[in-house]
């Protein structure tokens, strides 16, 4: 059973399937699930899932093993799956995304510092965050001028953003990762002095944002990963998959 939505996780599942390996892979949207759907030995489980219902789940279909593939910012998915796998005392394992440190970027811990931050700086505000934070920037005087959001293309994502007020023409609706000269582009679009991003490292594209604001002298905002304890590398996961025999 793989929780994902990540592009380890499909990389996981595409390994998985190449060698006949059945797979239960739960995602929160479609959007996570739709690189993977046609994959043979695939079930596909959609929908956002508390402790108790991943228990259930767990419980009802035995997996040999769980492993948690979600992204690194998602704490809420993690806690429960590790939650549900210590009551069922089911293997976890979790994937750990290398982080990439870049020295001319500015790092917070909280949500609630970036914030008190950028109300003392000037300037547009290109925020690559996703739709999860877009209620947080809303506390920004004037953010419906300042911000500009890049999200996922999904209805939810766009009514969430649209319904908390931010403006059509600032909402850019893709799916990433990006090249430097497609970022490039869409900062100079938006006249953007920051951006706001996550340390999403090399399956985010993180390395090319920074680049593209480097390359227009903009200031980059970084909201760091949460800590992790622990957590094995894509291929190590797949190895013990194997040595499971499976």
């Amino acid at each position: 059973m793989i929780f994902g939505g990540t592009t380890e996780g499909r990389n996981l599942c595409e390994l998985c399937s190449k060698r006949a390996v059945p797979v239960v892979y739960c995602v929160a949207t479609g959007d996570g699930a739709r690189p993977v759907e046609n994959l043979p030995n695939m079930n596909i489980r959609m929908g956002r899932l508390n402790a108790a219902e991943m228990a259930a789940m767990i419980e009802q279909l035995k997996p040999a093993v769980v492993i948690d593939a979600t992204h690194p910012y998602a704490e809420e998915a993690s806690k429960n799956i590790a939650a549900a796998c210590g009551q069922m005392a089911t293997k976890l394992i979790r994937i750990y995304r290398e982080s990439t440190e870049e020295v001319d970027c500015v790092y917070f811990s909280s949500i609630d510092g970036l914030l008190s931050w950028l109300e003392t700086q000037s300037g547009t505000i290109f925020v690559s965050t996703g739709s999860s934070s877009a209620e947080a920037f809303t506390k920004l005087n004037d953010y419906q001028n300042r911000v500009w959001l890049r999200i996922l293309p999904s209805l939810n994502s766009l009514k969430m953003c649209l319904d908390a007020g931010y403006r059509p023409e600032r909402l850019i609706c893709m799916q990433g990762p990006f090249s430097e000269e497609l970022n490039r582009a869409m900062f100079q679009n938006a006249d953007a002095r920051i951006l706001v991003t996550k340390d999403s490292g090399a399956p985010g594209g993180f390395s090319e944002k920074v680049r593209a604001t480097r390359s227009l002298g903009m200031v980059t905002a970084v909201l760091s990963k949460p800590e992790e304890a622990g957590g094995v590398s894509l291929e190590e996961a797949f190895k013990m998959i194997m040595e499971l025999g499976i």
